[in-house]
């Protein structure tokens, strides 16, 4: 009996391992971190405190025969309590090219440039220009003060019986001119304020005391114009 053949071992192959190639990672974006709020200051109806800030106050008056007076006024605004003075008499009013033939517009500009309006009824009326320059003051609103010599509220009463009719209207009225009073335009110029403060003076110590009180805070003044301006816009 034959012998059965062995079957031959199988080879084992061995596989060869192959490393997988990983997948590329997707990029991922990265969130930016957010940015840091910036707070943007408002500049509107914010009064910024600047020391160095000055008021212009415009005085306004006719000159012959003030002339001392008007220089202690002056020199009192703006030495002592620190405003740019414009003030024809001294020739500080600011003529721009276009006015060099018209000093009536030249002065006319400074009451549109200036910030607060000092007007002085003198017992003089010269030229008219201080009378425009009064009415001027008015029509654009602007802060107003103004003081009057004790001798117009005087003659106001004595002429009113004769400057108007009796429905209040002015009529054609004139005196001729004298040494109390150069012309009764002043009265006019006088009544054309008068719904405005004006306080009366005798003397110059008067006046320095008016100056002290209405005009010896600036920074005050200046918190009050910012304020009406911005209850304005």
């Amino acid at each position: 009996m034959s012998k059965a053949a062995k079957p031959k071992p199988k080879k084992v192959t061995a596989k060869k391992s192959v490393a997988k190639k990983a997948a590329p990672k997707k990029a991922v974006a990265k969130k930016a971190a957010p940015k840091k709020a910036v707070a943007k200051k408002v500049a509107a109806n914010i009064v910024v405190d600047d020391p160095d800030r000055k008021l212009t106050i415009m005085v306004s008056s006719t000159v012959y025969g003030m002339e001392s007076d008007l220089d202690q006024i002056a020199a009192i605004l703006r030495q002592q309590y620190g405003y740019n003075v414009v003030m024809s008499k001294e020739g500080s009013v600011y003529v721009p090219v276009e006015f060099i033939d018209s000093p009536e517009k030249a002065c006319l500009k400074a009451v549109a440039d200036c910030d607060l309006f000092f007007g002085i009824v003198f017992p003089r009326y010269g030229s008219g220009i201080t009378h425009k320059e009064f009415k001027e003051a008015v029509r654009l609103d602007k802060p107003r003060w103004f003081i009057a010599h004790e001798k117009i509220e005087f003659l106001r009463k004595l002429f009113q019986q004769f400057m108007f009719d009796k429905d209040g209207k002015r009529n054609a009225f004139d005196i001729k001119k004298t040494t109390v009073l150069d012309s009764i335009k002043v009265v006019d110029m006088y009544n054309d304020v008068r719904q405005n403060w004006v306080q009366s003076f005798t003397t110059i110590d008067e006046v320095m005391l008016f100056l002290e009180t209405q005009f010896g805070d600036m920074k005050k003044r200046i918190e009050e114009i910012d304020n009406r301006k911005n209850k304005k816009k």
